[in-house]
């Protein structure tokens, strides 16, 4: 009876062991099915980071700041405000993926954008580490959110999945105890935002405008009118959607009014 016991309970902790090994290399696997190769850039530039300002900014040791294309990251307290939800677990996921190990270096690469800087000053790119996105990773743990800024759009469907599944399972941000998104009608600053709202009003000029029930405006300028058809967008009269995005004021005849610039149809939903 022992021995069987013994048999038994070996054989079980070797199914657990495989199991855990399996979920493991499911992981990993996850984070690299966005390939460099994808972005048609060749072996990219190898670069040593000096620290990250948090999980979507890299500092490197030549003095360029790298901004992650594909995620925007919570963000860090500044001028006494207190970090978002999860900032610093973003900012650590970052961090560990770069640490060297004493027993060989890590494969650090960047692959620019093809806009390759933004107003910042920072250089904007995809870096891999031993093959494996940081954008992936912090995507696919729910440690940020999956932006896209055309014309940097190379991994964009792949970035997309990845946050798709790690909503799914309620992953970091996408967890219910936090806030998931702001009502049109509650907008009370710019930044980047999640918001819900129905829309009023469609209209087409030389941008398309998105009129929202309370005076929330989405707009979609003429360089990414390619990503959309133009009798989807029109179909959106009546329905309500959640946009993600940088919220920015304005003014229209003397009144403030909130927009937002929709870049694809990776920064919306139809609810």
């Amino acid at each position: 009876m022992k021995n069987a016991l013994r048999v038994n309970t070996r054989s079980a902790f070797f199914f657990v062991l495989i199991f855990i090994t399996s979920v493991f290399s499911s992981a990993i696997a996850l984070g690299g099915n966005c390939n460099s190769a994808d972005l048609r850039k060749g072996r990219g530039e190898v670069i040593t980071v000096k620290y990250n300002y948090d999980g979507d900014t890299l500092a490197l040791h030549d003095g360029r700041k790298i901004r992650l294309v594909g995620v925007n990251t919570p963000e860090r307290g500044r001028k006494g405000r207190p970090d978002e939800a999860l900032a610093l677990e973003a900012k650590q996921a970052v961090k560990s993926a770069l640490q060297t190990r004493r027993s060989r270096q890590k494969d650090v690469r960047l692959y620019l954008g093809r806009e390759q800087s933004d107003s910042y000053g920072r250089q904007l790119g995809h870096v891999f580490v031993d093959g494996q996105s940081l954008a992936a990773l912090l995507l696919s743990e729910g440690l940020g959110w999956h932006v896209e800024i055309p014309p940097n759009v190379g991994l964009a469907s792949c970035y997309a999945g990845l946050e798709k599944s790690a909503k799914r399972q309620q992953k970091g941000v996408w967890r219910k105890a936090l806030p998931q998104y702001v009502a049109t009608k509650n907008i009370k600053q710019g930044g980047y935002q999640r918001v819900r709202g129905t829309v009023r009003k469609v209209s087409f000029a030389k941008a398309w405008w998105v009129n929202f029930d309370d005076g929330f405006v989405a707009v979609i300028y003429p360089e990414n009118q390619q990503y959309f058809k133009q009798s989807t967008v029109n179909s959106w009269r009546g329905k309500r959607l959640e946009i993600e995005g940088w919220i920015y004021p304005s003014k229209y005849r003397g009144k403030k009014q909130w927009r937002i610039k929709l870049a694809t149809p990776h920064g919306m939903s139809v609810l």
